[in-house]
């Protein structure tokens, strides 16, 4: 069971107060997506994890802190667009606005994962072009990201599991394949070998849908005779 909390908070940017619901639950049981998304319950807490100022419409996992130049980009034409962008949920334009001020304060790789998580909620609304632009543009980040020097994830090969899944579930089957290749090509550790192999056959496939790190861990064992 989810129990809720709130939190009241003044928006850093605009001083404007603000009250938000805030579910208790944190733990989850099973396994994770291939794009890390986790399982239940924590799964469903996703329109908390990042909140919207009612106000000024400043986006962030905690609207009473702001880093250095929010301000100005929650100003900016391209921001204030995508805050009430028509083709996305609004729980997934709350993420994107975060994702654009996380990229334009020089953060990609903070970028990715709310762009990422914006196609989460898509996923849920059961929108699939929306959630494939997030992909897309998670994916994009992403490898912008490693032009810098940052990663997503400290294991070896997580970073590239997770582009390859990024790409297959945004329709770019062709370069989803490639890394997956470049990858099982470099000895990887034997749960990303295990990820990457499942994906060949997906993209084979052209499964475009979501699987979870334990089918692929399955997928390797013989079947029964």
């Amino acid at each position: 069971m989810t129990h809720l909390r709130y939190l009241s908070t003044t928006c850093a940017v605009c001083g404007e107060s603000c009250r938000f619901t805030i579910p208790e639950a944190t733990g989850s049981v099973g396994s994770r997506d291939l794009d890390t998304r986790p399982p239940e319950p924590l799964r469903s807490t996703i329109y908390a994890w990042v909140k919207r100022c009612p106000s000024c419409g400043y986006c962030a996992p905690d609207p009473g802190k702001s880093p250095e130049g929010a301000a100005e980009v929650v100003k900016l034409p391209r921001y204030r667009e995508q805050l009430d962008a028509r083709r996305f949920p609004r729980v997934a334009n709350t993420f994107l606005c975060w994702s654009i001020l996380q990229e334009d304060l020089g953060a990609p790789a903070q970028a990715a994962w709310a762009s990422l998580h914006a196609a989460w909620v898509c996923d849920d609304e059961e929108d699939d072009v929306p959630a494939r632009i997030c992909r897309k543009r998670a994916a994009d980040l992403l490898r912008r990201a490693w032009g810098q020097g940052d990663r997503l994830a400290v294991q070896e090969g997580a970073d590239e599991a997770l582009l390859a899944d990024l790409l297959r579930r945004a329709g770019r089957l062709r370069e989803a394949r490639a890394v997956v290749k470049e990858v099982l090509g470099g000895n990887p550790p034997p749960v990303i070998a295990d990820i990457m192999r499942f994906q060949l056959r997906l993209i084979a496939a052209s499964d475009r849908g979501r699987h979870t790190v334990a089918e692929a861990r399955r997928s390797k064992q013989p079947k029964a005779v």
